[in-house]
C-alpha cells in the first residue's frame, strides 16, 4: 500500500486540504492519503490557533465523504514537540509493508533545512512537495549540502514515477489558492466564505463554536 501523508495545523479545515490530498493521491497512484493534524508550531504562541480538538474535529466532518483521505490525531497524541521525523520513523517502522510519503506545499520546502534530522528524512523517506502560487522554489538555491538536495527531483506536469525511500519530488500540482489566513479573515470580519472555499459542514462547526471571531 502506497500511503501519502498530509500534514499541517490544519487552522481551519477547507476545501484547499481536501483538493491538495486528492490531487496528490491521483497523480502518484497512492492508496489512501491520511492528514496529519500537528500540534502547535514552535514558532506560534498557543492562543495564536485553534485548540487540538476544534482543529481535529473540523478535519473529521471535512473528510466524512470522503473514501481515500482519512483524519489523523497520531501526532497529537504525542509529547510535543512531534517532529516529522519521528512520524516517518514510527509508520515505516510499524507498517513496514507500506510505503510512505510526507506531503507538504513548496514553502515548507525552502525552509527544509531547519527541520529536525533533514538529512535523514532525505536519505530515509520520501517527501512530496508541491508547488503554492506565490512560492516557486529553485533546487539549486536551497539551503542545503549539495548531497542532500541532489535527492530532490522537480518532475513535470504528468510525470510522477514511484514513491520510494530517499528520493523526494517538487511537483507542479496546482493546488487551488485558498489559504487558511484569508479564511480566518472573511470569517473575523463576519463573512462568509462559498462552498467552493469551506464545506457548510466546517461552517457550521465553526459558527456554532463561535470560532475566528475578533
Amino acid at each position: 500500500m502506497r500511503v501519502g501523508v498530509l500534514g499541517g495545523t490544519f487552522d481551519p479545515v477547507h476545501r484547499g486540504h481536501t483538493y491538495l490530498a486528492q490531487a496528490v493521491l491521483e497523480a502518484f497512484d497512492l492508496s489512501r492519503v491520511n492528514l496529519m493534524v500537528s500540534g502547535i508550531p514552535p514558532h506560534k504562541e498557543p492562543g495564536e490557533i485553534s485548540s487540538s480538538h476544534h482543529r481535529y474535529a473540523m478535519l473529521e466532518i471535512e473528510l466524512s465523504t470522503q473514501h481515500s483521505l482519512f483524519p489523523s490525531r497520531w501526532e497529537l497524541d504525542q509529547p510535543a514537540p512531534c517532529y516529522t521525523i519521528k512520524t516517518l520513523d514510527h509508520f515505516k517502522s510499524t507498517y513496514p509493508e507500506n510505503e510512505y510519503c510526507f506531503v507538504a506545499g513548496s514553502d515548507a520546502l525552502q525552509e527544509l533545512h531547519l527541520w529536525k534530522g533533514y538529512d535523514r528524512l532525505l536519505e530515509e523517506h520520501c517527501l512530496i512537495f508541491v508547488q503554492r502560487p506565490g512560492f516557486n522554489v529553485d533546487l539549486t538555491r536551497l539551503h542545503l549540502p549539495e548531497t542532500i538536495g541532489q535527492r530532490i527531483q522537480s518532475i513535470g506536469e504528468g510525470e510522477y514515477p514511484d514513491i520510494r525511500a530517499g528520493v523526494s519530488f517538487l511537483t507542479p500540482l496546482k493546488p487551488p489558492a485558498i489559504s487558511a489566513s484569508s479564511i480566518r479573515s472573511m470569517l473575523a470580519s463576519g463573512k462568509e466564505p462559498t462552498p467552493e472555499f469551506l464545506s457548510p459542514e466546517v461552517l457550521k462547526y465553526i459558527t456554532g463554536h463561535q470560532l475566528y471571531e475578533e
